[in-house]
């Protein structure tokens, strides 16, 4: 295989991104997109041109019918194999690789001229091919292949330059027919070669003017008459291509040149001399050539009104992933709104004193909201992952202290079910690192939270450690062993699948969207990292993840307790009962105040259109020690800022008459008659999705606080908010 690429010189290697994938119409969202996948299956399987999609590693991806009948083989029998399963030319299977991987480093569209030589037939067969690299989904390199099979004019071109060289080499030796005319007389000798191309038997010829001009094309004859008589006239020498007919009834394409090497003296030519060759191949070529031109010409723009439908197709998936991300949103907000106060109105009601039955009815209740907050969040971040919008925080943090927080979180259902929870952290594990430690606990949440759900009896196994002889860095490598129900073999391609579970019946035992492990395979994969499992019916499992992290720049010296222990943690003491809070009426208060600071406090409006939420963030605030005021919308909090003065503003997103990015807009830019444009604003909102908090803080606000409400949270908002005003 030979190519002519035009392209700068290569990038570094880039590795590649694990788990890329062409999705089938399964995994299509919507019907429209099911039909338009469809048609896009027909269109590429019946287009003449070879239709490739392959991943970083030169595997096929997809491929057309015109490319599987090229190889012997379908569509079907494509995917998953590269062209070392087609050509047994291992240096052929490593340039093609390398081609396509630096096409894809270089991430721009190349056109390509190639050449393959198949094995078994020793047919030589031409393309030229368009190269566009793309990225999935999941930000996974790929390549588009188009290519246009150019054997047919490769071919045509060649046998006109092989007609050629040919014609030039009779020349030289004289094999072209000779003619020599005298004028005078009209007498025309000829050698045995012009006789022969013309079919004819040199001792039948009669050698005159009138014979030569019998055997001229009658469409051509004109033109070859008028060019002798330019000659004979001294215009120039006498050259001309036309066709003369054999006595076999076929046509012969001639190129006839001559010129006059002898004048009387009047100038009257006396005799002309030239010499013709048979061009009928060349110009059977050239005709060929003509006919493929205008047929590649055809394909291309087959092949362009492909790439359109492509482009198009690819244009109305982002609107249908946009529009779903749009939903997703707004549904996040109508469902955290109702959701915060639930929740929060639960944690209140449990702080207050309760009878025993009250008290277990209420926790109930905080577990169900707890347990939709759950869904609500898995499904979030399985959108932001595939929309592409989940960005990686990077932060130095403490890993035994993250672990330890995992272990917390379970221990109430680990003491629950009686099993015992061991950790194992091995003692070259730095303490302190440099990495996604959110979405790092998420995983490990994850995790073990399945491994204590599926596990009945027995224990629960977390170890950490570091991934030997890793290139380029620290690698981290974390077991979560259970000795719960296990895995049959045949389920465990289905685990790391969205909305996938191992039980699917109506009478399984065990709840959940089957988006966790879709959810953690994808962090880890956002990390660079990989994750597995290992498991066998009735016999645990071990799910195991490695990503890559980076030591602090300045990582104190710090001491690696490794070993093991049950889990056995005390029940939480009761908290002391707290005043009760006034039921929220039906609609939010047009404008309400309670009672004033305590000591330290700080005067703080609220602005809150549900009533619910807003009566929920007036006890919290009221419980810390401040004095609230509370409005329902942005333009009753313009109006109250205009008659005095605050510490700080609550202010909700999403509300009637005028909402909370309009308020704060119109409170900068002092409207309103306000007092304190520059007030601390911070966002209580039920948006959750990427960017919401950069809209937040695009606007003027300069917090963000997200529903449900988290008190611990709401605090550490507070917190700065003393330190700006120095108390």
């Amino acid at each position: 295989m030979s190519s002519d690429v035009f392209a700068p010189d290569p990038l570094p290697d880039q590795p590649p991104v694990a788990g890329a994938a062409v999705p089938d119409q399964g995994q299509a969202s919507g019907g429209g997109l099911n039909a338009n996948w469809g048609l896009l299956r027909t269109v590429i399987d019946e287009n003449p041109n070879i239709i490739l999609l392959k991943d970083w590693h030169g595997r096929f991806l997809l491929g057309n019918r015109a490319l599987a009948q090229l190889y012997g083989t379908t569509p079907e029998g494509l995917v998953g194999k590269d062209d070392g399963a087609f050509n047994p030319n291992k240096e052929q299977v490593a340039f093609f690789l390398e081609n396509v991987q630096g096409i894809m480093r270089c991430f721009e569209t190349e056109v390509v001229f190639e050449e393959s030589t198949d094995v078994a037939t020793g047919q030589v067969r031409y393309f030229q091919s368009i190269k566009k690299p793309l990225r999935d989904a999941d930000g996974n390199l790929q390549i588009l292949v188009i290519a246009n099979d150019i054997t047919q004019v490769r071919e045509a071109q060649l046998r006109a330059e092989a007609s050629e060289a040919q014609l030039s080499h009779v020349l030289k030796v004289t094999g072209e027919g000779v003619w020599d005319w005298e004028v005078a007389t009209g007498v025309v000798r000829h050698n045995a070669r012009w006789a022969e191309v013309l079919g004819l038997d040199p001792a039948q010829l009669s050698n005159s003017m009138e014979e030569f001009s019998s055997l001229l094309h009658p469409d051509d004859k004109p033109g070859v008459m008028a060019a002798v008589n330019a000659c004979l006239d001294g215009v120039g020498p006498y050259s001309h291509e036309h066709r003369m007919l054999r006595p076999d009834g076929r046509e012969v394409w001639v190129l006839d040149r001559g010129d006059v090497v002898e004048r009387n003296a009047d100038g009257a030519p006396k005799r002309m001399v030239g010499s013709f060759s048979d061009i009928s191949d060349r110009r059977a070529a050239e005709q060929q050539l003509i006919e493929a031109r205008t047929r590649a010409e055809v394909l291309n723009e087959e092949m362009v009104q492909t790439l359109q439908l492509v482009r198009d197709m690819a244009r109305d998936a982002t609107d249908a992933n946009r529009a779903k991300s749009e939903f997703l949103a707004n549904m996040s907000h109508e469902i955290r709104t109702p959701m915060n106060g639930i929740i929060g109105m639960t944690q209140l009601l449990l702080d207050s004193a309760l009878t025993e039955e009250q008290r277990s009815f209420a926790k109930a209740i905080e577990a169900s909201g707890e347990g939709l907050l759950a869904i609500v969040n898995d499904i979030l971040d399985f959108s932001k992952i595939e929309a592409g919008k989940l960005e990686l925080e990077l932060v130095e943090f403490d890993l035994r202290h993250l672990l330890d927080e995992v272990e917390n979180l379970v221990s109430v259902r680990i003491r629950e079910k009686r099993l015992v929870f061991h950790q194992y952290f091995d003692a070259d594990v730095p303490r302190v690192v440099h990495g996604s430690q959110q979405r790092l606990r998420q995983v490990l949440l994850n995790l073990v939270a399945n491994a204590v759900k599926f596990t009945h009896r027995g224990s629960v196994t977390v170890t950490t450690r570091l991934v030997p002889d890793y290139p380029g860095g620290l690698c981290l490598r974390f077991e979560v062993q259970d000795t719960g129900i296990g895995i049959s073999p045949g389920d465990i391609p289905r685990l790391f699948q969205p909305f996938q579970q191992v039980d699917t019946s109506n009478s399984r035992q065990f709840g959940g969207t089957g988006l966790g492990l879709s959810i953690s395979k994808r962090l880890v994969t956002l990390m660079s990292g990989q994750i597995g499992v290992s498991s066998a019916h009735n016999q645990g499992s071990t799910f195991w993840f490695e990503v890559p992290v980076d030591l602090p720049m300045s990582a104190a010296p710090v001491s690696h307790d490794a070993g093991l222990g049950p889990v056995a943690t005390a029940p939480p003491a009761m908290p002391a009962p707290l005043p009760a809070v006034e039921a929220p009426a039906a609609h939010a208060a047009t404008r309400s105040s309670g009672p004033a600071a305590s000591p330290g406090g700080m005067d703080l409006l609220l602005v809150e259109d549900n009533a619910i939420n807003q009566a929920l963030a007036k006890a919290l605030l009221q419980r810390m020690g401040h004095a609230v005021t509370a409005v329902a919308n942005g333009k009753e909090a313009l109006d109250a800022m205009a008659e005095r003065r605050f510490d700080a503003v609550f202010m909700d997103c999403q509300m009637p008459v005028m909402d909370g990015f309009e308020a704060t807009r119109q409170l900068r830019a002092g409207n309103h008659g306000v007092l304190q444009p520059d007030i601390a604003v911070i966002a209580m909102t039920a948006n959750a999705m990427v960017g919401d908090r950069e809209r937040c803080l695009a606007c003027g606000m300069n917090d963000y606080v997200a529903k449900p409400i988290k008190v611990p949270l709401l605090k550490e908002a507070l917190d700065k908010v003393k330190a700006a005003l120095g108390r």
